[in-house]
């Protein structure tokens, strides 16, 4: 995992030496015949309730763990979470970008099988108040090969950093796991114009990255529409999936998220 963390931190500061040198000697955003497209800085804020599926497993003392289904074990009920993304444009084409998404779920639920996690054993019928708590930050560059007055076609770069903890606490014990995955992806992220004010943005990244016997894969989607009341102010809604897979030693998770959001752009 060690291995896993230098590598990618190496990846991401070459990125961003390129990504400045660029922007040193590029120019400022020009006006734009289209709402929403004349600015340096840009804040999205949305409210996502996505679908949820998610598998965890954890071991411990040799004791390999059960696959634990987090909707049907322990109960996770559909929740409502923040979207926070900002993105600094130095030059037309070229910008920088960071999200950010605290995902929280909590259950309470009597166990209808026999599961083991993190070396305990936890039988059937055993009340167990659960809870996963997954910060999903997003750092990357951007850079649009195309633009034009009412769209652009580009690549992105980011690197998707996952930091999760798994607590199960029952009347008789109580264990937790913690996992920090760090995991690039490469993709496209295009936008048109369909009138001076409505735009419409499709975005796909991921990677799968298998480094000694530890494996990370993330995969993101993004279909979004923003009505731009004013160039510096808009609203949005669209579509969002997520689903990461990691195995690190002999812990793993397979975690898909998706569904609608709406929230709010500002721009300056």
């Amino acid at each position: 995992m060690r291995k896993l963390s230098v590598c990618i931190a190496c990846a991401a500061l070459l990125s961003i030496m390129s990504g400045t040198a660029s922007a040193q000697y590029g120019v400022t955003p020009a006006a734009s015949s289209v709402a929403g497209e004349d600015y340096h800085v840009e804040f999205t804020y949305g409210l996502w309730t996505p679908a949820r599926e998610i598998i965890v497993s954890s071991e411990s003392l040799g004791i390999i763990g059960t696959s634990i289904n987090a909707v049907t074990d322990l109960g996770f009920e559909k929740e409502t979470f923040q979207n926070i993304f900002v993105v600094l444009r130095p030059t037309e084409k070229f910008k920088f970008r960071f999200g950010f998404t605290p995902i929280k779920y909590q259950g309470d639920h009597f166990l209808t099988r026999t599961i083991v996690f993190n070396g305990q054993r936890y039988n059937v019928g055993l009340p167990v108040q659960s809870e996963l708590d997954w910060k999903l930050w997003r750092f990357g560059l951007e850079y649009d090969v195309f633009y034009r007055s009412r769209g652009f076609v580009g690549f992105i770069v980011d690197v998707n950093y996952t930091d999760i903890d798994v607590m199960l606490n029952s009347p008789i014990t109580s264990e937790f796991t913690h996992v920090k995955v760090p995991i690039p992806a490469i993709g496209g992220i295009g936008r048109f114009y369909i009138g001076q004010n409505f735009a419409v943005t499709g975005e796909l990244s991921g990677l799968k990255l298998t480094i000694d016997e530890d494996t990370g894969q993330f995969v993101n989607f993004d279909l979004n529409g923003t009505y731009n009341i004013t160039n510096n102010f808009g609203v949005q809604g669209g579509y969002r999936s997520i689903n990461m897979e990691y195995a690190i030693d002999q812990d793993s998770g397979n975690l898909e998220l998706n569904g609608l959001y709406f929230g709010g752009v500002a721009r300056f």
